[in-house]
């Protein structure tokens, strides 16, 4: 899944959640063929070893080998995430599946009036955010705490409703379509 990701211009690498563990050193070899089944090195789910910096404000990192599924992993806003066999995220619809609003988390959207337009209108992170910048302006320092790279990055232009280059981010003003000039 995360893998995949590395075409978009992610830094995910096996050792973000496998830390120690990757391919040609000696635990990886050892954990693989300590599992059961006929071919050993073919039993999923791998052991997770998260390094701390991927910790949740929350809490470390950790991983469920029953619900294939991890939590408090910072990436993923301290909320636990999809299956990890069978669950897809679309990253351009489903921003509230890792940030959510007036959390401790590090990606937590507490600026401006994102409680107001997202939790109290409905109005969808799309309306602002240009979902054709997520690779090279949201996906950029995911080996970090920070996460990503600056939302303002992604403000404005493409689909929204946010003229390209209207956004300041100096000021944290803006002109969309939908009302007059506001500073967020």
């Amino acid at each position: 899944m995360h893998i995949a990701l590395n075409s978009a211009g992610t830094p995910t690498s096996c050792d973000t959640c496998h830390n120690g563990l990757g391919i040609f050193t000696l635990n990886h070899y050892n954990r693989a063929n300590a599992r059961l089944g006929l071919n050993a090195l073919r039993v999923p789910p791998g052991d997770a070893a998260f390094m701390a910096t991927y910790n949740a404000e929350t809490g470390a990192s950790s991983f469920s080998a029953t619900a294939l599924t991890c939590s408090n992993v910072s990436c993923h806003g301290g909320q636990a995430n999809l299956n990890w066999q069978t669950g897809t995220l679309d990253v351009n619809n489903q921003c509230t599946s890792c940030h959510t609003s007036g959390t401790a988390q590090y990606n937590s959207y507490n600026s401006g009036e994102h409680q107001k337009h997202v939790s109290g209108e409905g109005i969808e992170c799309t309306v602002c955010h240009n979902t054709t910048t997520l690779a090279v302006s949201h996906f950029t320092t995911l080996s970090t705490t920070a996460m990503e790279g600056p939302a303002s990055a992604t403000i404005g232009g493409g689909s929204t409703l946010i003229p390209a280059g209207n956004y300041n981010p100096a000021n944290g003003s803006c002109t969309p379509s939908c009302h007059g000039n506001e500073t967020w």
